[in-house]
């Protein structure tokens, strides 16, 4: 698997920090497609994985909210890790995407980067820009093939040395993956405001949307993104 690095997300490390306290919150089940994507990293994971929206309510009262959806009492998200355990309340504490997974090298996978991050990133931005999802990361027009495709392809983006792609069979996921990395590599790569993850060592880290600071930092992470942060891998040749 080749990486080609072409920017440094400078602006986004910027922006990286400690964890925060967050909430606690139980998984409520899949929109998407059961093992719709196939991941094998050479020996330590090869399967197929249920992806998609994950659903959650949260399960205490006085926790943290995000910003959108997340401010509810139920949300939708995408998962960044690969740990099979979900089930039950866990608590989750907000952090940079870059900080993740938790545990570090958890199933196999290295711990991430500004690089993973700003290609997270990149995929729920052409996303948004595509009208599959809300700025939100709820869901707009799209279909469970496009939800679960989004999920691989965020999976693509984290799991380095893997090989991500659509199970056997699964040509409309394959068909989703393939009109994102579309969009990724003919448009200027975005930043989604607020896009976090909310992180607990004992089950999947997730991405969260918490509410923005000041609006001088919403204005610098808008859907569109930095120029100069624009593009960090081109992942046409993974």
């Amino acid at each position: 698997m080749k990486k080609k690095t072409a920017y440094i997300a400078m602006t986004l490390a910027a922006f990286t920090g400690a964890a925060t306290a967050g909430f606690d919150a139980e998984y409520t089940g899949l929109t998407g497609i059961e093992g719709a994507i196939h991941i094998d990293n050479g020996g330590f994971i090869d399967q197929n994985f249920n992806a998609g929206h994950f659903g959650f309510d949260y399960t205490d009262m006085g926790g943290d909210r995000g910003a959108g959806q997340f401010a509810s009492g139920s949300f939708v998200t995408f998962c960044i890790e690969l740990q099979n355990v979900r089930t039950g309340s866990y608590t989750y504490d907000v952090d940079s995407i870059a900080n993740g997974p938790n545990p570090e090298g958890g199933a196999g996978v290295p711990a991430y980067d500004a690089a993973d991050e700003a290609e997270v990133h990149a995929v729920v931005a052409a996303a948004i820009a595509m009208g599959w999802l809300n700025a939100d990361l709820s869901a707009n027009t799209v279909t469970n093939a496009q939800l679960a495709g989004i999920q691989g392809m965020i999976w693509k983006m984290v799991l380095d040395n893997s090989t991500v792609e659509a199970a056997a069979g699964q040509t409309d996921v394959a068909t989703a993956m393939a009109d994102i990395q579309n969009y990724m590599d003919n448009n200027t790569w975005g930043t989604v405001a607020g896009l976090k993850a909310m992180i607990n060592e004992d089950t999947q880290d997730q991405l969260f949307i918490v509410p923005l600071p000041t609006a001088a930092f919403a204005g610098l992470l808008t859907l569109g993104g930095l120029a100069g942060v624009a593009r960090m891998k081109n992942r046409a040749s993974r």
